[in-house]
């Protein structure tokens, strides 16, 4: 079909003749399915972008042609593409989006559930989050929540709903939230959501809905105008508004009972105008301004706790950007101000905890002292104040992608959260810790590479030691001999 050779012209007639044939539903495809997808599903990533939409669209076909019977390709053609929904031209990704579309559209709900919960909802891409989220709303509208209700998969995609109700993005949001509503909507549902999900974090959704609920009737978005004219009547009970259609006042009544200590009315105008200042500083032109609007934050935070915990997502949408700011002088404010308010908001900042290392680890490596020093604070303060397990599964990741100084302070760090997670998560240091390990100890100059990463590899490897004990041999003997035998050098075994 002309897949196997590398002339572009070749590979899209190819294609071509792979979307005609699965117009026609030919048995000659349906015998060899699975190889045809592979093929197709191998040009995704291709970098000429119109041989990459030919496959998309070519998957689109196959997934309306022949429907259940592609359940077996679900996984990996939905990873190659998410992968692409996020990094290529703007045409491709619609293409990849619409044929995500179609296979969700055909193929059996819950193979597509698995995959998108296990493909998309995870990435740190925004746009994959979006897309995800998108689908996995579909699907529920598809299966209704009677039947969502009795399958297997409800406990994990509750866990998955609450997590994107809080997602940095604003749409993903959204989606998450309409999520959560058809959670509440359904007894057994609400129950599996309410035990899914922290007491905080609970508190926060359900303030979050039933704040976009009340915008929603004075519109799409309130200006501070319309907020004034209200301002009068700011003292007087508000109504309790319904989350949506499928949502009335009584099926969500236990779920705001138990949130009703933490569940707060918009801000005030005086709130609204203090954000809408924030948020403009921050994004000023000037550097002089946008410290500003990073000295008004630490104010807030100190002054206004609870505002700023409450509107934690949106805020650091604009603050992170300041913590990579172009500016040298503001990057080593937003890092300083960084390193105070994880002090002062703690577990507020858990939603935002991803943007919140990868801004720090980005600058480890700052041939600016002071700029490196603010990093290596905020670092410490992270390890004081925040989720030990949540960090050390983003310092795991960010160090996969780090080099020279910033590897070895975030392996350094990694030591460290090793003593504590490991009673409580011993499965998060196999998963993370170890790899970290591996990878380091995979160099067979090892024993002769400079003292500082010798010293910092000996530290993490005798940290595993003393919590795993002889465990760390086992898992040590499925790795390759170099790796064995650099171990036994620096453990002295």
């Amino acid at each position: 079909m002309g897949l196997c050779l590398k002339d572009r012209e070749l590979k899209e007639k190819g294609l071509l003749s792979i979307k005609h044939l699965a117009g026609s539903h030919s048995e000659v495809l349906l015998c060899r399915l699975h190889d045809v997808c592979w093929a197709v599903s191998s040009e995704v990533t291709n970098l000429r972008s119109k041989v990459s939409y030919s496959a998309i669209v070519a998957l689109g076909e196959l997934f309306a042609a022949f429907k259940k019977d592609m359940d077996s390709e679900v996984d990996e053609v939905s990873r190659v593409l998410l992968q692409v929904v996020w990094n290529s031209p703007e045409f491709v990704q619609e293409a990849a989006t619409q044929t995500l579309g179609i296979m969700v559209a055909n193929v059996t709900p819950a193979r597509a559930m698995t995959a998108l919960m296990d493909r998309g909802v995870k990435s740190r891409q925004a746009q994959v989050r979006k897309c995800a989220a998108k689908l996995l709303l579909s699907l529920m509208e598809k299966i209704g929540v009677t039947e969502l209700a009795d399958t297997p998969r409800a406990e994990r995609l509750a866990h998955v709903a609450g997590k994107l109700a809080q997602d940095c993005d604003k749409d993903t949001r959204h989606y998450g939230q309409e999520m959560v509503k058809m959670f509440l909507s359904h007894q057994k549902l609400k129950w599996l959501f309410e035990q899914s999900v922290s007491t905080r974090d609970l508190e926060d959704i359900m303030t979050r809905i039933r704040k976009k609920g009340m915008e929603n009737q004075e519109g799409e978005k309130p200006s501070v105008k319309k907020l004034e004219k209200r301002n009068d009547d700011s003292k007087k009970p508000q109504a309790t508004l319904p989350l949506s259609k499928r949502v009335n006042s009584a099926s969500d009544g236990r779920l705001l009972q138990r949130a009703k200590s933490q569940v707060t009315l918009p801000p005030a105008v005086e709130e609204t105008e203090l954000l809408q200042k924030l948020y403009h500083l921050l994004e000023a032109k000037g550097f002089q301004t946008r410290v500003e609007g990073v000295t008004l934050l630490l104010d807030l935070c100190k002054s206004s706790p609870q505002l700023i915990s409450t509107n934690i997502v949106q805020i650091f949408d604009y603050f992170v950007r300041r913590i990579a700011d172009s500016h040298k002088k503001v990057k080593q404010k937003a890092l300083d101000v960084l390193a105070e308010i994880i002090g002062v908001l703690e577990d507020a900042l858990n939603p935002v905890i991803i943007g919140l290392v990868e801004g720090i680890t980005k600058n480890l490596n700052s041939k600016d002292r002071r700029v490196h020093a603010a990093a290596v604070k905020a670092l410490e303060e992270s390890i004081a104040h925040l989720d030990k397990v949540e960090l050390m599964k983003e310092f795991s990741y960010q160090w996969s992608k780090l080099s020279g100084q910033a590897l070895l302070e975030i392996m350094e760090r990694i030591t460290v959260l090793v003593e504590w997670v490991y009673p409580r998560s011993p499965e998060v240091v196999q998963h993370y810790a170890l790899p970290v390990l591996w990878s380091s100890l995979g160099n067979k100059a090892l024993p002769v590479r400079s003292a500082n990463v010798r010293t910092v590899v000996t530290k993490l490897a005798s940290a595993l030691y003393k919590v795993m004990g002889t465990k760390l041999k086992k898992h040590a003997a499925s790795q390759p001999p170099h790796v064995q035998e650099n171990l036994s050098s620096i453990l002295g075994w």
